[in-house]
């Protein structure tokens, strides 16, 4: 899971998601004069346990909603193999067809 942009106004959100070196990140708001703030996350990697313990304490406290946007995101690793390991096993077989139908000739 992926956090999308969380915004709200607390400066002490800001210190305590950067006191804890996780993978969410606080911003400074430029384009929304509603909120102070907002955070997401840093990488395509999501959200750690420690985020996900951090999100809840501070739900559980009442500090943050319950509702926070976050974006699906897709690992493309088990793609990349599986095309990889169809290449090679397809690449092979026509191989060995290419060589017995050369060598019939």
């Amino acid at each position: 899971m992926i956090v999308n942009d969380y915004y709200f106004n607390n400066e002490k959100i800001a210190i305590l998601i950067n006191d804890i070196n996780s993978n969410l990140k606080v911003y400074k708001t430029k384009d929304n004069p509603d909120f102070d703030y907002y955070f997401k996350s840093q990488s395509a990697g999501g959200i750690t346990l420690q985020d996900m313990y951090l999100l809840k304490i501070m739900n559980a406290q009442k500090i943050i909603s319950n509702n926070i946007s976050i974006k699906i995101g897709f690992p493309f690793a088990p793609a990349i193999l599986a095309g990889f390991l169809i290449s090679v096993i397809y690449g092979d077989l026509m191989m060995l067809f290419i060589k017995k139908f050369f060598l019939v000739m």
